[in-house]
């Protein structure tokens, strides 16, 4: 089971990702694990990426992936590309 705390931590980190890079609007996750180490969210990276994508299969199968409106799944038919987007802004009248 995936903890509310670190999905929190983890949008948080993808949102500052974004604000600090205007120019991208999709990142790959693993792209990210530097962040996420920064962060204190995992201790370290192994194999490219896979803390990040092991929380995001849980979150899949347990149908909670919306818990991080970020995510974008490109999924083939062995296996799932993970990737983060930018969220569009309300913008304000």
């Amino acid at each position: 089971m995936i903890s509310g705390s670190l999905i929190n931590s983890i949008n948080k980190v993808i949102a500052s990702y974004f604000e600090n890079h205007k120019d991208e609007t999709k990142v790959r996750a693993k792209t990210l694990m530097p962040e996420f180490i920064e962060a204190q969210i995992f201790t370290h990276d192994h194999r490219g990426g896979l803390p990040i994508r092991q929380v995001l299969r849980t979150l899949d199968k347990s149908n909670n992936l919306p818990l991080i409106p970020s995510v974008l799944p490109e999924r083939k038919k062995k296996n799932t590309n993970w990737f983060f987007i930018r969220l569009k802004q309300a913008t304000l009248k």
